[in-house]
């Protein structure tokens, strides 16, 4: 077993590797650094002009350690077949999914660190101390959390007895907001001492696995969505191979897509895209999302930048939706030629971005000024006039006369 997942571990490994590669070219990679530099600018400004021991840095604490102990999932790389070849040997499996939960561990454990590092800073404003047995006890707790939560997650893959601990409300929020808030209102030493005994709890459970049964399909259904997020991701920046979609009816959508009835394949292209839960549901949280950082960050000419990034993330990623309909044998009977297909397409796409640089403006008018706002604006409409009108028929173009 624990030869096999090490097959899978170099599977996973070899395939982050393939796509890494088109994430971090060199556009991202130089944007990502004047990201980084920027917001790394920012929260000393905000750390150095903030007054230590303030009634909200802690709540604000509290908050950041639990979102953080909420960071990096249980990854076993199950496989949908292994439920066949595997069942006869069933409690021998309970081996590859130990193997998952240490691997999950160690790269939790990673995490953690990082972010308690960054966090440094604000943790001696709110604890208003400097003590660093005080600061790392509170990486300590953070570890333990975060094992104990995996554990539970362990546990989760089985056929087992419900109580109030292995419930995933409890071991996600409530138990952590306790101990977190014991650790930061009362002593770090008592909600370290209370995460190591739930951590024992939690770890004794996990040893009685081995002679339970395997929830297959709970197991399954994790995996394939772990490895969708991956792919979702990953598919910002290149095509990823069997990715898989799914469809929703979106009634109260209906009005909007009188926009998008210009011609067949502008009906087929809006309907597929906000029906695609996978492609409308990128769009939103990255418009979301861009928002977000370009309404909290200060620096005008790096909100830019992100929502220039944003924009052209989004774009790149809805390219190649051109050949959604390709297998579409009927398709090939529209008495339709690729130029008008191409021109319906980047008329959907426009109006989808127009959109999105309405989301993204509406994040500017929180922290810009009026000037600033307008500078962003004109910025967009240009991008937008290069990536509808030039990027995307070009790139459309080369790629049909590769085949």
């Amino acid at each position: 077993m624990n030869n096999l997942f090490s097959q899978r571990l170099q599977s996973h490994f070899a395939q982050m590797s393939k796509y890494l590669r088109y994430v971090f070219n060199d556009f991202f990679v130089i944007a990502l650094m004047f990201i980084i530099g920027g917001i790394g600018y920012q929260y000393s400004m905000f750390i150095k002009h903030l007054q230590a021991g303030q009634w909200w840095e802690k709540l604000i604490l509290m908050v950041l350690i639990l979102v953080v102990v909420q960071l990096n999932n249980l990854v076993t790389f199950v496989k949908r077949a292994d439920f066949v070849f595997w069942l006869p040997q069933e409690k021998a499996f309970f081996t590859f999914l130990r193997s998952g939960l240490r691997y999950s561990k160690t790269m939790a454990v990673i995490v953690q660190i990082v972010a308690w590092f960054v966090m440094i800073p604000f943790i001696e404003k709110a604890m208003v101390t400097t003590n660093i047995v005080v600061i790392l006890m509170i990486l300590l707790m953070m570890f333990f959390l975060k094992l104990m939560f995996l554990n539970f997650k362990m546990v989760d893959n089985y056929h087992h007895d419900r109580n109030i601990l292995n419930n995933q409300l409890c071991y996600r929020l409530i138990l952590p907001i306790i101990i977190i808030a014991l650790a930061i209102y009362v002593s770090v030493y008592v909600g370290l001492t209370v995460s190591i005994l739930l951590l024992i709890v939690s770890h004794l459970l996990v040893q009685k696995l081995k002679q339970q049964s395997i929830n297959w399909q709970t197991v399954i259904e994790k995996t394939e969505s772990h490895e969708n997020s991956l792919n979702r991701f990953f598919n910002m920046f290149t095509d990823v191979e069997n990715m898989q979609g799914a469809v929703k009816r979106r009634s109260y959508l209906d009005s909007l897509f009188k926009i998008f009835n210009n011609d067949v394949y502008s009906v087929l292209y809006s309907r597929g895209i906000v029906r695609d839960k996978e492609i409308s549901g990128l769009l939103a949280r990255v418009s979301i999302l861009g928002a977000i950082i370009i309404g909290a960050v200060k620096l005008d000419w790096m909100a830019i930048l992100i929502a220039v990034l944003f924009m052209y993330l989004i774009v790149f990623q809805l390219i190649p939706y051109f050949n959604n309909f390709e297998d579409n044998v009927f398709t090939s009977l529209y008495p339709i030629s690729i130029d008008q297909q191409l021109k319906s397409f980047t008329g959907v796409i426009g109006r989808i971005m127009i959109l999105v640089i309405v989301v993204l403006m509406i994040g500017s008018l929180f922290m810009f000024n009026l000037l600033a706002s307008l500078m962003l604006l004109v910025v967009l409409i240009i991008e937008w006039i290069l990536l509808i009108k030039i990027y995307v028929p070009k790139k459309i173009k080369k790629a049909s006369s590769n085949y």
